[in-house]
């Protein structure tokens, strides 16, 4: 059978043999340019503590993405079993959370330690965002893969890195779709003075870039650049007096399928 099978909707894609050749070539390119950064390797879970998401200030600033998990309460069981659903009434919350970004989970295993040398960490893993509930299949899906890398070391080794990936990311991009470029961005908050601070703040020191492509009339952001400063490697004790700051990419890989499929459909 060659028709292709993927489940799509606009929460999340479940990719068949085809969809997935598509992520895994190009996630292939990807780890295999990473490997002149001497890349390690980590597995990142779907749940997230809720320590994390405050200490990364989520709660504050990005209430929209968070999804927390809720489980049947133990004592109402029957009333699950027959109703066949869980609902508020029968439901606890857990106080675990999914995903909302994979690099979330990589700063607090540096926690109180003497970082001695540059690293870069790189993972293949799931992010849930609700977005509000504003889902469209394309730009905002809830659940997504992405390639994620995180660099972590001197100011000077963590920019020039970003900035060799995106380089190089761009002009791959490029070669396939002309329609390509790299734009300042800033993370997208709810309507508050602290969130619009933060905007402004990461517009005018360009602290994140978009590699964004526009096709059939929409503007969609392939993957983001982000330089942290000392946020994380303060938050977690790991700055050593200012010197040790993080930075990260990630590269949605259902946004790069519909590329790779809206190149194929028009050739």
């Amino acid at each position: 059978m060659n028709e292709n099978v993927s489940i799509y909707n606009n929460e999340y894609k479940c990719m068949d043999d085809i969809d997935t050749g598509y992520i895994n070539e190009f996630d292939k390119r990807v780890c295999d340019f990473l490997q002149r950064f001497h890349v390690r390797n980590y597995i990142i879970p779907a749940f997230i503590s809720e320590e994390i998401l405050r200490k990364s200030g989520y709660f504050k600033n990005s209430q929209h993405q968070l999804c927390e998990i809720a489980v049947a309460e133990p004592s109402r069981y029957h009333e699950v079993i027959q109703e066949e659903t869980i609902s508020k009434e029968n439901a606890r919350m857990s106080k675990m959370y999914l995903t909302p970004a994979v690099c979330l989970h990589v700063y607090p295993m540096f926690q109180n330690k003497k970082i001695d040398e540059n690293i870069c960490i790189s993972t293949l893993g799931k992010a849930f965002r609700y977005e509000g509930g504003e889902h469209d299949g394309i730009q905002h899906l809830w659940e997504y893969h992405v390639r994620e890398c995180i660099f972590i070391g001197n100011k000077e080794y963590v920019i020039d890195s970003l900035k060799q990936v995106e380089d190089w990311i761009y002009q791959y991009a490029k070669s396939i779709y002309s329609d390509i470029e790299i734009k300042s961005a800033s993370d997208s908050f709810y309507e508050s003075s602290r969130s619009k601070i933060l905007q402004k703040i990461q517009l005018v020191n360009n602290l994140k870039q978009e590699l964004v492509m526009k096709i059939d009339g929409r503007e969609i952001a392939l993957g983001s650049f982000n330089f942290h400063g000392t946020h994380f490697s303060k938050t977690y004790n790991f700055d050593d007096n200012g010197n040790i700051v993080t930075g990260c990419f990630g590269f949605g890989l259902e946004r790069w399928l519909y590329l790779f499929k809206n190149i194929k459909e028009k050739k």
